[in-house]
């Protein structure tokens, strides 16, 4: 399930109670392309919740994503308890010139924070 909330007017905010998969990360991107026909800049806050997993497929999907529209994003914050997803977002965006952050859920409060300013 794909939940949106909107923050200042350039930031989105969406969590996703499930597994993302390559269908929920095509909720993800229409949400997120919707915005970008609206701002110059868009700011993502990205939350997986607790005990759901990550598609292999979804996370080379999301990268050639944010890639391929990297001048359209502000920020983007991840958060997740998956150790393992946080460090594959962290390395792909060595060469972005957008900032990302990831934040374990108990730091979701520092998260929304640092994507809403």
């Amino acid at each position: 399930m794909l939940a949106t909330f909107d923050l200042p007017g350039h930031v989105i905010g969406i969590i996703i109670d499930s597994d993302l998969t390559e269908q929920v990360l095509d909720e993800v991107i229409l949400e997120i392309k919707a915005r970008f026909d609206q701002y110059d800049k868009v700011n993502v806050y990205l939350e997986l919740e607790k005990d759901h997993d990550i598609g292999f497929n979804a996370l080379l999907k999301g990268i050639k994503f944010k890639y391929s529209n990297a001048d359209l994003f502000g920020k983007i914050a991840i958060v997740t308890d998956s150790s393992w997803f946080q460090n594959a977002v962290n390395v792909s965006d060595i060469f972005l010139n957008v900032e990302v952050r990831t934040y374990d859920v108990k730091d979701r409060l520092d998260g929304l924070q640092w994507i809403s300013i």
